[in-house]
């Protein structure tokens, strides 16, 4: 046989598309088989579902039991569903990762606030405003949220993509696709600034509250 071309289809069901008359003679099922596959002129949901019932129809009212009928839609449909419980459960440690960096967030800006207690009593005393203090550590916040956005999305292509050929390997004993969410990165970015900001603020206000003769006594 010549090999005249490759079909890349999910599942882990191993098939050939071979000569229906030469194989049917070499294995001995002339006029018989145990799977039709059908294509439409229209392929809208319900032209298909609708051929789809007559030809179970047919096949019944000849004699021939027909024991499942599937639809690309239906397929489609069962993929879809087991994929949507996995991107729910990766949103939900999505979720709880970017609460824990923000709570870690907010604790390494208050150590930063503290440890620089005396630095702020002098911005004071030369004449810094509550607005000029609280921006300072706003700004490191956001700074130090745009940084590690930066290095996530550097690894998260080479990531993604490991987690890709995992997920279709355990699943359809193949490698996915993979196609490389852009505007993810864009919505993260989003998320990432207004996080850092939230947890920022508390840090920010506390070092706006202080005067400059409890940041001179400060020990």
């Amino acid at each position: 046989w010549v090999v005249v071309g490759v079909v890349r289809v999910i599942g882990n069901a191993g098939f050939a598309y071979v000569p229906y008359e030469y194989f049917t003679h070499t294995a001995g099922n002339v006029d018989r088989a145990s799977q039709a596959q059908i294509v439409t002129t229209d392929h809208d949901a319900a032209t298909v579902d609708a051929l789809s019932k007559e030809l179970e129809a047919a096949f019944e009212n000849a004699g021939i039991q027909v024991t499942q009928t599937q639809t690309v839609a239906w397929i489609r449909e069962q993929n879809e569903f087991y994929f949507q419980i996995i991107v729910v459960l990766l949103l939900i440690m999505s979720v709880m990762i970017a609460a824990v960096g923000a709570l870690g967030l907010a604790g390494t800006m208050s150590i930063n606030v503290l440890e620089r207690t005396r630095e702020i009593g002098v911005m004071r005393a030369i004449g810094a405003s509550n607005r000029s203090v609280r921006n300072i550590v706003l700004t490191e916040g956001v700074l130090i949220g745009l940084i590690s956005w930066g290095v996530g999305a550097l690894i998260a292509f080479p990531l993604g993509r490991l987690m890709s050929d995992g997920v279709g390997f355990a699943f359809f004993q193949m490698p996915l696709s993979y196609a490389f969410a852009y505007d993810g990165i864009v919505l993260w970015l989003v998320i990432v600034l207004v996080l850092s900001a939230v947890a920022s603020m508390w840090p920010a206000r506390n070092a706006a509250r202080l005067t400059v003769r409890e940041t001179l006594a400060y020990e």
